[in-house]
């Protein structure tokens, strides 16, 4: 998220000759410029459904005839221009979507790094060619993602001959964090399907691609016969971006400090190779005597630019990468052109390219987080070669985003700041650098250099992760905040801002109370809040009233049931602000694949479950049920069956035998019920029955997909509206 920083910077202490340029002195025509160009494609993101193109066209038109008298009419018709650019791209997408249930013949290049999972690979692949009975497609979408299994393990940039069938692109995984459809859809992805037979492509020797397919291939094959799988894990992701060899609790130590960026190929990876780069091309150039009739400073940033690019395709163009290698354009072409104020022309300039190139950029929250990470830089004046600066500009960055992470997530980890002043040191300034002279060394099958270095690499990466886990231990090291607290937000964005004023103003301190509105918990709502959470072909609901929360969960056999609950089940958490349940009701020894924590958990009558010895741990029983709530039991062994707050008259049942449906339809009155929430799994029978015993209920059978929200207020439990499918939710 640093991209640019580097490159703007030392660009301060070049020749004179730069200020002047036009250009430099029209940075806030070229600011308004690319607010014009952001406000017309979010303007387009807020609609739904494709909204109608001709207001935005008629628009365009009367922008262009006031411009003749009022200059800043132009900035209208440059707004509208940008809408009418979304609407296109989108029309273009939709034109792309390949049918499902079709052989397709497909010849590209796989885009990015396969992962292997249950035997199969899934990738995305970049299509050259695309036949359907013989005939080349006329609209081919620009990304596939397939899976299957293939003759071989596949790389990056690998070319492949593939027959396909193709599949709906609602089958494809979705995110309880993130919306995965509107990001595949902008991203180009508008196909998927399984691999039928493969062939690779037999190698061009002269082909870039062929050569960095090899390449990419090289590091993981030698970091892995070098290092166990956990530690070569550490290498490849700070070396080529794949990630999937560290472990998952790592992972979670990363996330929870903020450090996350670090173990990816992020705008300060970018940063850290480029600026090595122009260093060392600018110590070059100054000690070749026929070189000096041009500055070495200016020709260091223009070879800057090549590098950033090279390095983000190197790493598999992912977005941050490619987001990084724009910001270190912009400020390179801005150093290069004018005073050091034109740095946010070429801020502009590279978020005005970004949106444009995919207009979905602007509803992508790591986009935002660069722009705003790059600015604040700009704004505190980050000086090369002063460490304590350097280390300022971290702490300050970590803190100003800590209110738009509370926001969205609604958790916060405290100890953020800290984290990243002790380990950006350590992972960008020796562990990166490490990590890239041993992949030169693997690259050249220099053995006993590659496996040295990465020995080291392993080692230190370690340490920060023991480190990282140490900090998580202090109190307060992830606070819950919850969301829609806009007051605590505001209080907070206000009180950090005074990090953003001169080093010389006075009182800088008081922006450290901005922490004390996110540590305020967050008010309680009276009401009932009552939700599906999507579990595949499992159940999990949870409720909330005032400061009462609850988890019932049932039919997660699956594992990837279990995945899918676990990350909802996080989700919902943090939205509500929660970092312990009241209460889980485990409808039977079915769990998620992270156990959510819980101060109490109950199990089905006659069970037990060993792991969770060292919970408080007790069975669904009717004279145990905690207040408020009633166990109902039709027999000695059976799995759970809630009935929740009473007001609200709400049944859960689990996934019972017919002898069990039966005895419950005798023995208890379920017409009084407003609410039946029962697993998707009971027979034609059983549902006959239970509609029959309670006409009255709305009935709800969970484990068929989607999530459903209902809310208890004034006497009757209502269930929310849902939206319209989206453009970009493709069946």
């Amino acid at each position: 998220m640093q991209a640019g920083a580097s490159v703007i910077q030392s660009s301060q202490r070049g020749p004179s000759v730069r200020a002047g340029w036009p250009w430099a002195k029209t940075w806030p025509g070229m600011l308004a410029v690319s607010l014009a160009i952001l406000t017309g494609v979010a303007a387009f993101q807020l609609w739904r459904s494709l909204p109608p193109l001709v207001p935005a066209f008629l628009l365009f038109g009367l922008g262009l005839v006031l411009a003749w008298r009022w200059r800043l009419a132009l900035l209208l018709s440059i707004a509208a221009a940008a809408f009418l650019w979304s609407g296109v791209q989108a029309l273009e997408r939709l034109e792309q979507v390949l049918p499902a249930g079709k052989e397709l013949e497909v010849r590209g290049r796989i885009d990015g790094f396969p992962q292997l999972q249950q035997r199969e690979y899934r990738f995305r692949l970049a299509p050259s060619e695309i036949r359907l009975d013989g005939r080349p497609l006329a609209h081919p979408p620009a990304l596939l993602e397939l899976h299957g299994a293939l003759p071989e393990p596949p790389v990056p940039a690998q070319a492949w001959r593939l027959l396909v069938r193709t599949e709906s692109l609602a089958s494809l995984r979705q995110s309880p964090y993130l919306d995965l459809a509107r990001q595949r859809f902008w991203d180009g992805v508008q196909g998927t399907g399984k691999i039928l037979h493969a062939e690779l492509s037999p190698p061009s020797s002269g082909s870039p691609l062929d050569l960095l397919a090899r390449l990419r291939q090289t590091i993981p094959e030698r970091s892995n016969a070098a290092l166990s799988r956990s530690r070569a894990g550490y290498v490849q992701a700070l070396s080529i971006g794949l990630g999937n060899q560290i472990p998952a609790e790592v992972w979670q130590w990363y996330r929870d400090t903020g450090t996350a960026h670090l173990l990816v190929i992020s705008g300060s990876h970018v940063a850290v190779v480029t600026g090595m780069w122009v260093l060392l091309w600018r110590f070059l150039w100054r000690r070749t005597p026929w070189c000096a009739r041009w500055p070495a400073q200016q020709v260091a940033i223009l070879a800057g630019i090549p590098m950033a690019w090279v390095y983000a395709f190197i790493a598999g163009m992912q977005t941050p990468g490619e987001r990084a290698a724009w910001m270190i354009t912009a400020a390179a072409t801005a150093a290069l052109l004018g005073r050091r104020h034109s740095a946010w022309a070429g801020l502009a300039a590279a978020i005005a390219a970004m949106v444009l190139a995919n207009p979905g950029n602007v509803v992508d929250l790591g986009f935002w987080l660069s722009i705003l990470a790059v600015s604040v830089l700009l704004l505190i004046g980050f000086e090369e070669g002063n460490w304590r600066r350097q280390l300022q500009s971290q702490w300050t960055i970590s803190v100003v985003l800590l209110p738009l992470i509370a926001a969205l997530f609604g958790m916060v980890s405290l100890i953020s700041p800290l984290a990243n002043i002790l380990v950006i040191p350590l992972v960008e300034v020796v562990a990166v650098p490490l990590t890239l002279l041993g992949a030169l060394f693997a690259l050249f099958d220099w053995e006993w250099l590659y496996r040295v270095i990465f020995r080291l690499v392993a080692v230190e990466m370690e340490g920060v992760s023991a480190l990282l886990h140490a900090l998580l231990q202090i109190p307060w090291a992830r606070v819950s905040t919850g969301q829609g607290r806009y007051w605590a937000i505001a209080a907070a964005t206000l009180a950090f801002a005074t990090f953003l004023l001169p080093p010389r103003w006075p009182h800088r301190w008081v922006g450290l109370l901005g922490f004390i509105p996110l540590l305020v918990p967050s008010p309680a709502a009276e009401d009932l809040q009552l939700e599906e959470i999507p579990a595949g072909s499992g159940m999990a609901i949870f409720w909330q009233q005032g400061r009462q929360s609850g988890l019932y969960t049932a039919n997660l056999w699956d594992k990837e049931s279990q995945r899918a609950a676990a990350a909802g089940i996080d989700a919902r958490l943090q939205r509500a602000g929660i970092a312990r349940l009241g209460l889980w009701v485990r409808g039977d020894l079915s769990s998620p694949s992270k156990k959510p924590p819980a101060a109490r958990i109950f199990l089905p009558p006659g069970t037990r479950d060993a792991s969770l010895a060292d919970a408080v741990v007790d069975h669904c029983l009717p004279d145990r049920a905690p207040p408020d709530l009633r166990f109902w039991q039709v027999a000695p062994i059976q799995p759970c069956i809630l009935a929740l707050p009473r007001p609200a008259q709400v049944l859960i049942l689990g996934d019972m035998d017919e002898a069990a449906s039966e005895r419950l339809l005798h023995r208890e009155n379920l017409r009084g019920l407003r609410v039946i929430l029962a697993p998707a799994t009971l027979s034609a029978w059983q549902r006959q029955g239970i509609e029959g015993a309670a006409p009255r209920s709305s009935i709800h059978y969970l484990g068929e997909g989607g999530s459903t929200l209902w809310s208890y207020g004034h006497g009757r439990l209502a269930l929310a509206s849902s939206k319209p499918r989206a453009y970009w939710q493709i069946p």
